[in-house]
């Protein structure tokens, strides 16, 4: 279970939050009166109609709707409970309550979500976080900037086109010394497009096409002992592929 610590830089100076009734401003450290803090998301100054921000034992708070709303999540609000869904995440708060869910899993709050003037305020990092905004503040000029995280998560790119060999050879064991060394695939290649070594020697040159693979017989003479033979290249679409295997020379 993670805790959420919101706005640590700014110290506790107010009571302790139950389900407030009423509160005019929230006060600053030192006892003098909180500047009311600034909300910009994605560059936008959010406006607040009925209640504007407040910061409240250290933390700020805003008003429910406006910043789901703001962040492009949905939200229900019924007897308490606080439901906001957005790009596949969801997000259950309580008023007067320090525990929360994020995707079904449990989070702890600071500070419980609370009541004034008839709005519900919700800590407003937690929000942001939960729904993956990054959320920074400047004491100076008590400003929060939120950057969203671009809206509902990319999908995924597809999958790499795959380029299978049907045919390689030799594998095993082979008694010739100057094996013969094919391939296939199953997408149009061509002479050109693609290299062959044999244990690190480039044989391209050697190869040919009879219309079912490629193939070349070995330049050099093959010692007793284990080979490898490497195929790397593209496909007449532009596909990469690549391929190595090993065989073992025996004695004839």
């Amino acid at each position: 279970m993670r805790t959420f610590r919101l706005f640590p830089h700014v110290r506790a100076g107010a009571p302790a939050l139950g389900v407030v009734a009423a509160i005019a401003f929230a006060f600053a450290p030192s006892g003098t009166l909180a500047q009311t803090p600034t909300v910009i998301v994605n560059g936008q100054t959010m406006t607040f109609q009925q209640q504007p921000p407040i910061i409240q034992a250290g933390r700020v708070f805003v008003p429910m709707r406006a910043i789901f709303q703001q962040l492009g999540a949905s939200v229900v609000y019924s007897n308490g409970q606080i439901n906001a869904t957005s790009h596949r995440r969801t997000i259950s708060l309580t008023i007067g309550s320090t525990h929360a869910t994020i995707d079904g899993q449990p989070e702890t709050l600071d500070v419980a979500p609370f009541i004034v003037n008839q709005s519900t305020l919700v800590p407003l990092r937690f929000v942001a976080q939960a729904l993956g905004a990054s959320v920074n503040w400047n004491d100076n000029t008590s400003t929060v900037v939120i950057r969203s995280g671009g809206g509902a998560p990319a999908a995924p790119p597809p999958p790499a086109p795959m380029v299978n060999f049907t045919t390689y050879w030799p594998s095993g064991t082979v008694y010739n010394h100057y094996p013969q060394i094919r391939f296939q695939i199953d997408r149009h290649t061509r002479l050109g497009l693609f290299t062959v070594t044999l244990d690190g020697r480039d044989i391209t040159p050697a190869f040919q096409n009879n219309g079912e693979f490629f193939f070349a017989r070995s330049p050099f003479s093959l010692e007793i002992g284990t080979h490898r033979v490497r195929v790397a290249g593209r496909t007449a679409g532009g596909i990469s592929f690549g391929r190595s295997w090993t065989f073992y020379q025996g004695t004839p």
